[in-house]
């Protein structure tokens, strides 16, 4: 099977995307850096600075109340909501808008983000898927053995891939997250990953990529089997 080099291509590319986040001017300071130069205050961009400033936040907390902190305190989480609230004021006085919607915009104009972080893991799934089907057909192939054998392995492991997938799958968004915004401390924001959301859908969707992959290679071992009579 040759995946050629425009897979190698999109995915270098998608990890590129997804690691577009700012890094200058972190700080454990609670301290707002502002920026060098005038952006047009888009809804991304305001999402953006969001994310920035709650990431920000979680390393004063980190580092000034957390666990490993000098001083540990039960404060660790007001301490790091009230830095954050600070941060999305001075925000919304840089820009010109009202702190709620800068505080509305946490979170949300991610889907270029989600599709960077998650495209990687479903290309590679999908070979897995590919190559699996394949060497289930070969092993037992209907012409020998019959459909039976075939589609109860076919069965079996499609839910165990699928399985397997989906787990892996949320470690990987969660090791590409951590990458993108350079923290690895992801706190509650975990809970706002697209494989954290989606985990039925996503199992489900697994489970048809594997039985796609599976009766193209049983049609492609049927077509070889004729073709070689």
């Amino acid at each position: 099977m040759r995946t050629g080099p425009g897979l190698v291509i999109v995915m270098v590319f998608v990890l590129a995307a997804g690691g577009c986040v700012r890094r200058d001017g972190r700080n454990s300071d609670c301290r707002w850096p502002g920026e060098t130069s005038n952006h047009p205050v888009s809804a991304r961009h305001l999402s953006a600075d969001a994310e920035f400033a709650e990431d920000l936040a979680i390393r004063y907390a980190d580092d000034h109340f957390g666990p490993r902190s000098p001083n540990p305190s039960e404060k660790y989480g007001a301490e790091r909501d009230r830095c954050m609230e600070r941060l999305f004021e001075e925000i919304g006085k840089e820009h010109g808008v009202p702190v709620g919607q800068v505080s509305g915009s946490l979170g949300r104009n991610r889907a270029y983000i989600d599709m960077a972080e998650v495209l990687p893991f479903a290309l590679l799934y999908g070979l897995a898927a590919i190559v699996g089907a394949r060497m289930i057909w070969r092993r037992y192939a209907p012409a020998e053995d019959g459909w039976a054998p075939g589609i109860t392995m076919a069965l079996f492991v499609s839910l165990a891939l699928a399985a397997g997938g989906t787990m892996l799958g949320e470690q990987w968004n969660w090791f590409v997250e951590g990458h993108r915004i350079g923290n690895n401390h992801m706190s509650y924001r975990a809970d706002r990953l697209f494989w954290a959301k989606h985990q039925f859908e996503l199992f489900a969707a697994a489970l048809m990529i594997f039985w796609l992959a599976a009766i193209h290679a049983a049609r492609r071992v049927r077509l070889e089997h004729f073709n070689g009579r």
